[in-house]
């Protein structure tokens, strides 16, 4: 189905990061101390037994980095192509009485590399300012409007753009080692410029002892979760009516420092099955996603 191949390069980028927003998203601590080298200070009162702080402020820029194998299983000779998405985030986080409000910039872009034109074509991106308030209670988030400068249009959210910001914004329910936990997460985001609808459940863990973040080599707690992902959507473009299934499953490792609560990195190894239905003719692709972010070096 050669006539979709640039089509299905701008799905696998969604892909890439719209699924590993679906399986990965829990991850999300945030604030890293100031400028300087003064520490961020806690929100919220650590937990009993002196476990990190849930909650922290601060400025902190985090490197993310999603890469995308994604190949047609009923096709043994063509190799997989590669799509990367390069994602930087940007944010503040300061105390609003019983909440936390987060100010941040997201400039993600996305590019691919096919296994017979090994050059490298950069598929679109976009730059995301946001505003966010966290209730420390409850953990819940409220999402102001984006002010968003798209460099690749899509009626839909950028699923790049929510996982970072996320990422910004959501925090582990508990730092205690051997607790556990699950949740159940609907997102509405955009696929190649179709809406797309995916649910996502998750069981978390968080280790019995002490970790060591495999970037900074810091004491951290690390938690992990496995993911169990479904996906649809549909609509019109470039003349054909489109259709979308998938599902996959994933697994995750996030690091928080053991002092300060702050997200040091996380990691995210996931799978994907697609299945493109356009215009009456199926195509079947598979994804194998890794995802990884880090705090960037001086910002901690």
């Amino acid at each position: 189905m050669r006539e979709i191949t640039r089509w299905e390069f701008r799905a696998a980028q969604a892909i890439v990061t719209g699924w590993v927003a679906g399986c990965a998203r829990a991850p999300a601590p945030q604030p890293a101390p100031t400028p300087v080298a003064a520490r961020a200070q806690p929100v919220a009162t650590t937990e009993h037994g002196g476990f990190p702080p849930r909650f922290v402020v601060g400025h902190a820029v985090y490197e993310i980095t999603a890469v995308g194998l994604v190949s047609d299983p009923s096709d043994s000779v063509t190799h997989p192509d590669t799509v990367t998405t390069r994602t930087s985030l940007t944010y503040d986080a300061r105390p609003l009485g019983p909440q936390l409000q987060v100010n941040g910039e997201i400039i993600s872009r996305v590019t691919t590399a096919s296994a017979t034109s090994p050059h490298i074509d950069p598929v679109g991106g976009t730059r995301t300012t946001f505003q966010a308030t966290v209730d420390t209670a409850s953990g819940a988030v409220t999402v102001s409007a984006d002010t968003t400068s798209p460099l690749d249009r899509c009626q839909g959210h950028n699923p790049s753009v929510d996982q970072a910001r996320q990422l910004a914004t959501t925090r582990p329910r508990s730092f205690v080692p051997a607790a556990t936990w699950h949740d159940v997460a609907t997102d509405s985001s955009c696929l190649g410029g179709l809406p797309l609808v995916s649910r996502a459940t998750r069981e978390y863990s968080v280790a019995p002892q002490n970790a060591t973040d495999p970037v900074t080599g810091t004491s951290a707690v690390l938690i992990a979760h496995t993911s169990t992902t479904s996906m649809a959507g549909s609509g019109h473009r470039a003349g054909h009516y489109i259709t979308l299934t998938g599902n996959g499953t994933g697994t995750t490792e996030e690091y928080y420092d053991r002092k300060t609560g702050v997200l040091l990195s996380a990691h995210t190894a996931a799978t994907l099955d697609l299945d493109i239905t356009v215009s009456g003719r199926v195509q079947r692709l598979h994804q194998q996603a890794d995802w990884r972010a880090r705090l960037k070096a001086g910002d901690r």
